[in-house]
């Protein structure tokens, strides 16, 4: 019996791509993906407008936002995406450099396999280059104090420098530095979701303010129900307020007319011990995570309680959170103990939509930012810079070290990978290099998008950081000129660039290591 090499036997239709082939095809997936989102990168980027199936238009510069609109159907373009959105998610800024870096990596790669150097030593190269530039990152970022508030408004206002909102950077960079100190001291970036952003038509967003309370977009479940409440006692429940039926049909019996009179009596009962449950305990608002019948938004009116039903699970946890109250399924045992706390709620219209207002709360944990502009592409464009930016400020709270930005951090870790490639021995030591090339293409594109001279620039950068006093030494693209970017307040958290290296360097070396693509009969690209 003789043993020839193993055939695969695939179904019919499937389709094989392989070695070259294979990474080709993965990588230049990958860099268009980075071509896609290059020229948004910094100060002086530019915007992409986006058109959906149903003809609704967003126009943005945000890398986030544009890498989440892209039907992409590259498997491994998605997983780029994929990587993208973990970044945004646990930094919330970094996303169109960390495609860039991801997508120059492979590409550098690409150029060393067509050398003849295996992927082996390549990605062995590049797991070196991540782990060292790293552990660069912890030596040379600057310790900060989480009441500096002076360094976190400048991370504020770097994260906001390519944003559409930069015109008015210096508003919204205190407004959300005031928003995040209001909340928890400890793990900040967890608690952000404290901060809710509520965007109101009208006026322009110079108008936005801080506002130390919880808007809810509810109406209340009854007009005749008070427009305004003072000492406000709340009760947070899960409980449909109504008459419940039965779960089978019943059939009830009624010899006289007294006795319909006596059943709707008993119906009626029923809600009125409620009522009694809240007046005993002088509860005034009513936050209900379940419906609220007509019959008893009246009777609730006719007492002056005030309520709003169908809560959704993040408003009722915002509520939770602001007023000190605890979620109660059984009305029968409401206590005192259970009540949160207010000074006062408004019902109000904002805009086009209803609005809940808690001010005044027990725990002021829980803020609002009333986000104001005239159209609405401008609010949602906003929305999603504020949030990025408030993001930015609590992670630079959490981890209290920070970065130069203005490409100074990459052209600091590309001079040191460059040296540290010297003491390796074999092809390792070019794999390394690429990598540090590709740290480069950052702080390229950020000059290229500026309108300047790239190569000229970049090598005014590399002469400039001689030293380790040099280490931030970067380019201010506003105003087009190299120097000290940690003293003019071009700040990142150095969060962001472990992130960035890990992530992207994780994702180059798991596509370098498919040689092969297999892809079954009518699968997606």
């Amino acid at each position: 019996m003789s043993f020839g090499v193993p055939v695969i036997v695939l179904k019919e239709g499937s389709e094989e791509v392989k070695e070259k082939e294979a990474r080709t095809q993965n990588i230049n997936a990958m860099m268009a993906i980075a071509e896609t989102v290059k020229s948004t990168l910094g100060p002086k980027g530019m915007a992409k407008m986006l058109v959906d199936t149903l003809g609704e238009i967003t126009i943005t510069n945000d890398g986030a936002e544009i890498l989440k609109k892209l039907d992409i159907e590259n498997v491994s373009a998605i997983m780029m995406v994929n990587v993208a959105k973990s970044i945004d998610e646990e930094i919330g800024d970094g996303t169109t450099s960390a495609v860039i870096f991801a997508a120059t990596l492979l590409q550098n790669a690409l150029e060393l396999i067509e050398q003849d150097i295996h992927p082996k030593h390549i990605t062995h190269g590049y797991k070196l280059a991540a782990d060292k530039a790293i552990k660069i990152v912890k030596e040379i970022a600057t310790k900060i104090s989480k009441d500096d508030d002076v360094v976190l408004k400048n991370a504020a206002l770097t994260a906001m420098n390519s944003q559409d909102i930069a015109p008015l950077k210096d508003f919204f960079a205190d407004l959300a530095l005031k928003a995040v100190k209001h909340i928890e001291a400890e793990n900040v970036f967890n608690k952000v979701n404290n901060i809710k952003i509520v965007k109101a038509k009208g006026k322009s967003l110079k108008d936005s303010e801080l506002i130390s309370g919880v808007y809810i977009e509810k109406e209340k479940v009854n007009p005749s129900m008070p427009e305004s409440l003072k000492d406000v006692k709340i009760a947070v429940i899960r409980k449909k307020l109504d008459i419940t039926k039965t779960e089978f049909d019943a059939q009830i019996q009624i010899y006289n007319p007294e006795d319909i009179q006596k059943f709707l009596n008993q119906e009626d009962q029923i809600l009125q011990d409620y009522i009694k449950i809240f007046k005993d305990l002088g509860v005034n608002m009513i936050v209900n995570n379940s419906d609220i019948s007509d019959k008893f938004g009246a009777y609730l009116a006719k007492e002056g309680i005030a309520a709003i039903k169908n809560v959704g699970e993040k408003d009722y946890k915002s509520v939770l959170k602001a007023t000190g109250a605890k979620f109660i399924d059984d009305i029968k045992l409401l206590t005192e103990n259970d009540l949160g706390y207010a000074e006062s709620i408004k019902f109000e219209k904002i805009g086009d939509n209803e609005y809940t207002f808690f001010e005044g709360c027990k725990n002021p944990k829980s803020v609002s930012i009333l986000l104001k502009g005239g159209l609405e592409n401008v609010l949602t464009t906003a929305e999603i810079s504020l949030n990025d930016v408030l993001s930015v400020i609590a992670k630079t709270i959490d981890t209290q070290m920070v970065v130069a930005g203005g490409g100074a951090i990459y052209m600091e870790l590309a001079k040191k990978l460059k040296a540290y490639a010297n003491e390796i021995s074999g092809k390792e030591q070019l794999a390394v290099t690429a990598f540090a090339l590709a740290l480069e293409e950052i702080p390229k594109t950020l000059i290229r998008n500026a309108g300047l001279e790239e190569i000229e620039i970049l090598t005014e950068l590399r002469a400039a950081h001689k030293t380790d006093n040099d280490k931030w030494i970067g380019i201010d693209t506003i105003t087009n000129t190299i120097g000290d970017n940690y003293q003019r307040g071009i700040i990142e958290p150095a969060a962001l660039i472990s992130c960035l290296i890990k992530s992207g360097s994780e994702l180059a070396n798991l596509i370098l290591r498919v040689d092969r693509i297999i892809r079954a009969s009518g699968a997606a690209g």
